[in-house]
């Protein structure tokens, strides 16, 4: 924008130089295709170390070829790479958690987030034991590879919910976290109850509150707190004298200031808060008082002995045990405290863990003396626990056995124990039987006709995980794809950028042919892999007279496969496709000495290379060469070493001006960088200014070049050349919107061959 002087003195404006910097791209971006043990189908993903492969595509695997190219890649100096997952006809492992015992009313359907049979290893386990183990339940995840048992992973979703305005809803929270799995809620919102709280057992009231003790607050459905402020004594003061009639009377009190959003009711000892709405949001939420807090004296609060269930806790999947266990049948008051006195006359029975010796459990026959019927529940509990314990300490099924006490929210309701042993997995198992003339077993209705219910070990592992073997037959269509759907090696049209592309171990001429296609297009380079069957050089030179590799400029071919030692065999020698490990020097090579370097000679050391499918002797070198084969060597002073730059266009009879890898790998690294950095150009006004412009940016990038070694020449005019003006772009083209740009640059070749002429020098006598 010119200045508009106004006043009489010195206006300053900026000019701007035109100087748009154009930076080289990378060089050395891999994509990589084939199959894996797990990971997403059909997707580019980004990987910056084989520790990112292990953790997203699962490591190492016997039948994927891939897996031990992209270790190669990094083992020798990759640093960037694309994975691309193939699958044929994949299916994610999938199961449903239930509500009920019966597995009818499906609550939760949790599904592998990877396609394939490898989800089949996913195990799932629920329990409840949270911070809130009326509402909310855990969910654990654990997943093990039968390649590599080493290779285990394991999730924990804590203090989750059912509740989709929750901020720990379940799903959501598997979906932000988990690299596993997925869930769906899948049960019936209809018919759901009211969330409640439930305080813990109290003794008198009037003893527990007092003027600073006498305040607390209730959050009923998510909204903001009510709080409740006691009068005290008169809040309770009741009709009579008694521990319940002042329990009453606080409950009539505290539900006198909800304005009708919950009810507060008596429940034996207990003070019960119910929502007076129903659904998904119901549930009640009791909250510390701002001063003279009476939550904790009052026991209200999950965290204060109380509990509380939501709504939603009705839909909570079920606890899926990681053993075997006995619920007693619904026990009411009479088995607990009625005659004959417990456990004074019947006190015994037998118990046998994981198929062991039955044994007597003797509880003793010092009678219970709890003050009511839940405290002589958990002491019998207790009891039981203790014996069983003592039996065979030195063995977890009964070093770890838990007896528990359910006790419900009213008298005889949902009443129960539970017996569970130590030991874990399908060995678990529990049975119990009667002491002959002792009854004790019948009494607390441990056996099936008495309603006891026995559940063996659970079998949590998701199911149905598809992976159909890739074959020959098939190979085409997966690995070629749909560019329409990015399916396989258009999975790569998500990607901005790749340089290199590696298909380990493919050896099918149609795939290939595709490939290369697909690099042409993408300015980008393919490794090809030499048939696996083609072991001996007279193969090898057959196949290069076929039609099975492409007769490119923008591919490469190397022979013969190369041997590694396997992690997964022992470290036995594994051989092995040699593209990922090429990949992984092109890369080393092209930050150490720039793209322009022959990825070939004594600096071109295979790491992690411990032979090669067929030792090369410098003949039959001679021939393959000079096909555009390139060959892997070993020396005794460099070990294996690449000993070819040749793209597959490099065949001498050709005649190709492509016939080095370092030239067209540079001309694509020239191509890439200006196709980057020249799109500032786009409805810029096409005329000489701009011009101008284009000559001093693209001169200063093929400069810097020069001044790195990338050219021939001892000037730069001899190196390379910019050409962009009224020569180049004619007034038809200024009118088709057209701007040309001549680039021309002078490559390095590598020197090929060594000729060392040797002279005698006889009878030579200096005079």
């Amino acid at each position: 924008m010119p200045v508009q002087p106004t006043y009489p003195g010195v206006y300053v404006q900026e000019a701007s130089s035109g100087v748009r910097t154009i930076a080289g791209v990378s060089t050395s971006i891999t994509a990589f295709l084939g199959a894996a043990k797990r990971g997403p189908v059909n997707k580019a993903t980004l990987i910056l170390s084989y520790s990112d492969y292990e953790r997203r595509f699962g490591g190492l695997s016997k039948t994927s070829e891939m897996s031990y190219a992209v270790r190669q890649f990094f083992l020798n100096g990759g640093s960037r790479a694309v994975v691309v997952r193939l699958a044929r006809d994949p299916l994610a492992a999938s199961r449903s958690s239930y509500i009920d015992k019966e597995e009818i009313n499906a609550s939760l359907l949790v599904t592998a987030l990877d396609q394939g049979s490898e989800g089949n290893q996913i195990e799932i386990r629920v329990n409840y034991n949270t911070s809130n183990p009326g509402s909310s339940f855990n969910l654990i995840v654990n997943q093990t590879s039968p390649d590599n048992p080493g290779d285990s992973r394991t999730e924990t979703f804590a203090n989750v919910s059912m509740n989709s305005s929750d901020a720990r809803y379940v799903v959501d929270v598997v979906e932000r976290n988990s690299q596993l799995i997925r869930a769906e809620r899948t049960a019936s919102l209809a018919g759901l109850s009211t969330g409640s709280t439930l305080s813990g057992e109290l003794g008198d009231v009037a003893t527990l509150l007092d003027d600073t003790h006498n305040r607390f607050r209730v959050a009923v459905d998510g909204q903001d707190p009510i709080t409740i402020q006691l009068n005290l004594p008169g809040d309770v003061t009741g009709t009579s004298n008694t521990p319940n009639a002042r329990l009453t009377k606080l409950c009539s009190a505290i539900e006198s200031q909800a304005n009708g959003a919950f009810t507060c009711a008596k429940a034996g000892t207990r003070i019960l808060i119910t929502s007076a709405t129903s659904g998904e949001n119901s549930r009640v939420e009791v909250l510390p008082g701002v001063g003279n807090d009476a939550a904790a004296r009052l026991k209200l609060g999950a965290e204060l002995g109380g509990t509380q269930t939501d709504a939603v806790a009705a839909i909570r999947p079920r606890e899926i045990p990681d053993h075997s266990s006995v619920t007693s049948g619904n026990l009411v008051d009479a088995e607990i405290t009625s005659a004959p006195s417990l456990p004074t006359v019947q006190h015994s029975f037998r118990i046998s863990l994981d198929g062991s010796v039955s044994d007597v459990v003797d509880i003793g026959v010092a009678a219970l003396t709890g003050a009511d019927h839940s405290a002589r529940m958990t002491e019998l509990a207790s009891r039981i626990q203790a014996a069983v314990r003592s039996l065979r300490p030195a063995q977890p099924a009964y070093a770890g056995f838990t007896c528990s006490a359910i006790d419900g929210t009213t008298p005889a309701t949902d009443r129960r124990l539970v017996f569970s042993p130590g030991s874990r997995g399908s060995s678990s198992s529990i049975v119990i039987t009667e002491v002959a003339g002792d009854a004790l077993a019948s009494r607390l209705k441990l056996l099936p006709s008495t309603g006891a219910v026995s559940e063996p070990a659970k079998d949590v592992m998701l199911q149905g995980g598809i992976e159909l073997a890739i074959t020959d037959a098939t190979a085409y269509n997966v690995f070629v794809g749909s560019r329409a759907n990015r399916e396989g090696i258009y999975a790569l049209e998500s990607v901005d950028l790749f340089n290199i592309l590696c298909l380990p171990g493919i050896e099918d001429g149609g795939i290939l042919m595709e490939a290369e296609a697909y690099c042409r297009e993408r300015r980008a380079f393919l490794i090809a892999d030499a048939p696996l069957m083609s072991k001996t050089p007279t193969a090898m030179a057959a196949t290069m007279a076929g039609a099975d590799l492409p007769k490119s400029d923008h591919a490469a071919v190397y022979f013969p496969w190369i041997k590694i030692s396997d992690p997964l065999n022992g470290g036995a020698l594994r051989t092995t496709a040699p593209s990922g490990t090429m990949a992984g020097l092109y890369a080393r090579m092209d930050a150490n000495r720039g793209v322009w370097k022959a990825p070939a000679g004594t600096e071109a050391s295979l790491t992690g290379v411990r032979g090669l499918d067929y030792t090369l002797t410098d003949r039959e070198n001679g021939v393959l060469n000079p096909l555009a084969v390139n060959c892997l060597r070993i020396f005794p002073d460099s070990g294996a070493v690449s000993w070819g730059a040749r793209t597959l266009k490099g065949d001498d009879r050709a005649a190709s001006e492509w016939k080095y890898i370092p030239v067209r790998r540079t001309a694509l690294f020239i191509e890439e960088s200006l196709y980057q950095g020249l799109k500032w150009v786009v409805f810029e006004p096409n005329d000489e200014p701009l011009w101008a412009q284009i000559r001093l940016n693209v001169g200063s990038f093929m400069n810097n070049l020069f001044r790195q070694g990338a050219f021939q020449g001892v000037k730069k005019d001899d190196a390379y050349f910019v050409k962009c003006d009224k020569e180049t772009t004619t007034q038809n083209d200024i009118n088709l919107g057209i701007v040309n740009i001549w680039v021309g640059f002078a490559p390095l070749k590598p020197a090929e061959f060594v000729i060392l002429y040797l002279q005698q020098m006889t009878g030579q006598i200096q005079v």
